[in-house]
C-alpha cells in the first residue's frame, strides 16, 4: 500500500478520496479529461463482520469497482451521469498485493486514451457524450447496459441479436458493393486503357504512313533532279 499512497501523492491526475483501514477511495482524471473513481474495500469473512486481516493485502480479499464521469462533480452530486465500468485487474491479479494492483489500474485509467487501444469498453465511454450518459447504467465487454433494459428486467442484449444480424447483413451487402464497385472501376479503367492503346497504335501507324509518304516524294524528287541533269549533260 506504501506503492500506492507515494504514487497517488506524486502525480497530479490522482487524489484521494478516502483512506482507511480496508477501504480506498481515489479520484483519476484521464488525459481525455473523463473522470474515474476506484472504490477498493477488503472482503469481510463470513464468520466475522471485520474485514480480512491479511498483512499482505492480495488483491483476492479486496472487490474493486470503478465508475467513469464526464465532470468530477457528477460523482459529488451522485446523478445520473456517472455509470459503472466493468475493468478489472488481469485474472492473475489476485496474486499481486492489492497497492501493486491499484497503481496498475489507476496508471491505466491517467493513461486512458492508450488504455483504450485494448479495452474496447474504455473507448466507448471515452467517445460517449456526456447527456447521452445519462441513460447508460453499465459499460461492458459485451455492450452497454441502459437504464431502460434494467426497468424492463429483459435480457439486456437478447434485443440486439435482430440488429447485430440486420448489421451483419448490411456489411455483406457492403462488402459486395465495394466488391462490385471496384470490378466496375477495373473493368472501365481496362476500357479505357485498351481504348487509349489502340488509338496510340493508329496513330503510330498514320504517323509512318505520313513518314514514308515523305521519304517516297523525296526519293521521287530526286530521281527526277537527276533526270533532268543527265539531259543537259546529254545535250551539250
Amino acid at each position: 500500500m506504501q506503492l500506492l499512497f507515494d504514487t497517488v501523492e506524486s502525480n497530479d491526475s490522482l487524489e484521494w478520496e478516502d483512506e482507511e483501514y480496508g477501504k480506498v477511495e481515489i479520484f483519476v482524471k484521464g488525459m481525455s479529461r473523463r473522470w474515474y473513481k476506484i472504490n477498493a474495500s477488503q472482503i469481510k469473512s463470513h464468520n466475522m463482520d471485520k474485514p480480512i486481516k491479511d498483512p499482505k493485502h492480495w488483491t483476492s480479499s479486496w472487490a474493486i469497482i470503478v465508475k467513469g464521469a464526464a465532470w468530477k462533480s457528477d460523482f459529488k452530486s451522485n446523478n445520473s451521469m456517472v455509470v459503472d465500468l466493468c475493468i478489472h485487474t488481469r485474472r492473475s491479479g489476485g496474486r499481486f498485493p492489492i497497492g501493486d494492483s491499484l497503481v496498475s489500474l489507476c496508471l491505466s485509467l491517467a493513461n486512458d486514451k492508450t488504455t483504450a487501444l485494448d479495452i474496447p469498453l474504455l473507448a466507448q465511454f471515452i467517445i460517449c457524450p456526456r447527456k447521452r450518459l445519462s441513460t447508460i447504467e453499465i459499460f461492458q465487454e459485451e455492450g452497454i447496459v441502459t437504464s431502460e433494459m434494467l426497468n424492463q428486467g429483459e435480457d439486456p442484449f437478447g434485443e440486439w441479436e435482430d440488429e447485430w444480424e440486420v448489421e451483419q447483413e448490411d456489411m455483406r451487402r457492403n462488402e459486395l458493393a465495394f466488391v462490385n464497385s471496384t470490378f466496375d472501376v477495373l473493368a472501365n479503367l481496362l476500357i479505357h486503357t485498351t481504348a487509349s492503346a489502340e488509338k496510340e497504335s493508329i496513330d503510330l501507324e498514320l504517323q509512318l504512313e505520313q513518314q514514308e509518304m515523305r521519304e517516297n516524294h523525296i526519293e521521287k524528287m530526286i530521281y527526277d533532279w537527276d533526270r533532268e541533269a543527265d539531259k543537259i549533260r546529254g545535250s551539250r
